[in-house]
């Protein structure tokens, strides 16, 4: 394998075709750089029977790592991923592993090497004056970034979702598709606000905490909750 340095190589952590899968499709356009392989953090190649995971979707066009390859590139399955990547001469990193834990200490990993990290956000993205996007984020199709909103890195927002005015996303944080932000909201790393929440103005949702979908926050959530309804409330706590 060449040591050679391709400056536009660029690897995905993840593999999923619903973040990973859709990226690959628009990516090299948007940013110049290419993808040139995806990263499975295990010591074996993931194992997917095909024809039952299409049996669990009305869809089958959903695609699936196969032979050591997903979308027609390498995947590395390997713990020492790091090291693999810059054996291969990989430098540039996109994020995507959707567990928000796993992901905030693979961008600690990816600093530690002096790998840079790159983001990913759709050209259909409106982002407003005076925001603040940090490396490693993605940003889906048809979302809006608030004017002096603070993105930090690894954020992760889907499609449709409204981020107003001065909110601040911590590091690794996720939005699902249509959520609707309110100005000066606060969501501290790890945070996840599932699909059509909406957060009103002045809250603080907290570090590692759960909104399940359609809730309406209200309030300051704390950290380690989970909590959904209209408006939403405390259902538990988490380690």
């Amino acid at each position: 394998m060449s040591n050679s340095i391709d400056e536009r190589a660029v690897a995905v952590l993840d593999y999923h075709d619903g973040s990973a899968g859709q990226v690959e499709t628009w990516f090299q356009e948007v940013t110049g750089d290419h993808i040139a392989c995806f990263v499975h953090e295990s010591p074996t190649q993931p194992t997917v029977n095909v024809e039952a995971e299409h049996r669990k979707r009305v869809s089958k066009l959903t695609e699936f790592p196969q032979n050591g390859e997903f979308k027609g590139r390498p995947l590395i399955a390997a713990t020492n991923w790091v090291e693999e990547l810059l054996r291969r001469g990989i430098r540039k990193v996109l994020p995507l592993t959707p567990d928000n834990q796993t992901r905030l200490r693979q961008i600690a990993i990816c600093r530690a090497h002096g790998i840079q990290l790159v983001s990913a956000i759709h050209p259909s993205v409106v982002v407003l004056p005076k925001a603040i996007i940090q490396p490693g984020v993605w940003i889906n199709a048809g979302s809006i970034i608030g004017y002096k909103a603070e993105i930090a890195s690894g954020v992760l927002i889907n499609t449709g979702v409204q981020i107003d005015h001065h909110n601040v996303l911590e590091e690794c944080c996720q939005i699902d598709p249509a959520v609707v932000t309110a100005g000066n909201a606060t969501f501290r790393r790890c945070s996840h606000i599932h699909t059509g929440a909406i957060v009103v103005n002045r809250v603080e949702i907290g570090e590692d905490a759960v909104v399940g979908a359609g809730s309406l926050v209200l309030n300051d959530l704390p950290a380690r909750t989970v909590a959904w309804g209209v408006p939403a409330r405390v259902v538990r706590t988490t380690n």
